[in-house]
């Protein structure tokens, strides 16, 4: 089916992707001819900054930000989408490449290059049409390429890769949000869910589609939902929640989201302490006992990395608040 073949395809090249550029950074250079960026001009040259020069020290940020308002500027129209995939590249590490405190390990000040989100907007409404959009199992393979002996986007597609970008890299922002609605796919809830949650949007119309995606027997779709209510804190969302886990608490990966999310609403979750513990057992998530689970490599760029550690991590954040309220209350 179109769908299923557009979310696990763009997922496993966004994780690709991701690991693909982490590894770059930590493998023996001598194993690789390094790429003179020196000479690079043009669409190589973005290419490269999407894969590799964003996230080194070979320019300072506001160099960066001058091949981005250049690339922006091109007439060349090639220039101009590899700016944009190199863009939707940096995007993605904005969200899964960060420290231990939470913060992008990779932020290179992009979003201030002047009219970057307008020309980005400008750039996906021109593109998307009734025949363009949502892209078929066709477009979707032939969306992404290798260039110039590098992964990028193709030229005739780098629009379609807009909406997640604007909503990594402009968080909240209000005319993003109508720009995600507008590449909503009703048969594939799942894309417009991942980019809600790349926005950490928590208006109603998100709350409305992450609740209803909680029936759902798709399971990105259900993961995505789980994780954007985690950090939509209501009780209705958190009532929400624990009724799914109660009722089915689905393969390791949605318990282990659903437990996560759940333990997000903080000292609300507290009396529901028992039931998650049970149902981590239930899905053998619990590590050994007295064992102290690190964090996983690539743990936040898939639903399924860190499993264990995530629901260890939950557990232990709930049953701190468990005892801080239970001394409050001594």
């Amino acid at each position: 089916m179109k769908q299923r073949v557009l979310i696990f395809f763009v997922t496993s090249v966004l994780l690709l992707m991701s690991l693909c550029v982490s590894a770059q950074h930590t493998h023996d250079h001598s194993e690789t001819e390094p790429i003179d960026h020196s000479l690079l001009t043009g669409v190589a040259l973005y290419d490269w900054l999407g894969n590799d020069g964003y996230y080194t020290d070979d320019y300072s940020d506001k160099e960066l930000q001058d091949f981005v308002a250049q690339g922006l500027e091109s007439e060349s129209a090639e220039i101009f989408s590899a700016t944009v995939g190199s863009l939707a590249w940096y995007a993605v590490h904005t969200i899964t490449q960060r420290d231990e405190s939470g913060n992008p390990r990779f932020d290179r000040g992009l979003t201030s290059v002047p009219g970057l989100k307008q020309k980005l907007i400008n750039y996906w409404r021109t593109n998307k049409t009734e025949d363009s959009y949502p892209l078929t199992a066709d477009d979707v393979e032939n969306s992404v390429e290798f260039r110039n002996e590098l992964l990028v986007l193709a030229h005739d597609f780098a629009w379609s890769y807009v909406p997640p970008t604007l909503a990594a890299l402009f968080p909240k922002d209000k005319e993003v949000h109508t720009i995600l609605w507008e590449g909503h796919d009703p048969e594939n809830p799942a894309i417009i869910l991942d980019w809600l949650n790349r926005g950490q949007f928590t208006t109603d119309e998100a709350t409305e589609i992450r609740l209803k995606s909680l029936s759902s027997l798709d399971v990105p779709t259900l993961i995505f939902a789980a994780i954007g209510l985690g950090f939509t804190e209501s009780e209705k969302v958190l009532i929400a929640l624990v009724d799914r886990l109660e009722r089915d608490s689905g393969d390791r990966a949605v318990c282990a989201h659903l437990i996560d999310s759940i333990v997000a609403h903080g000292e609300r979750a507290i009396s529901h302490f028992d039931l998650l513990v049970k149902a981590a057992k239930a899905s053998d998530l619990l590590p050994p006992e007295g064992s102290t689970l690190v964090r996983p490599e690539g743990y936040g760029i898939g639903t399924e990395i860190g499993l264990e550690y995530r629901t260890q991590q939950a557990l232990q954040k709930l049953e701190e608040l468990k005892n801080q309220n239970s001394e409050e209350e001594d």
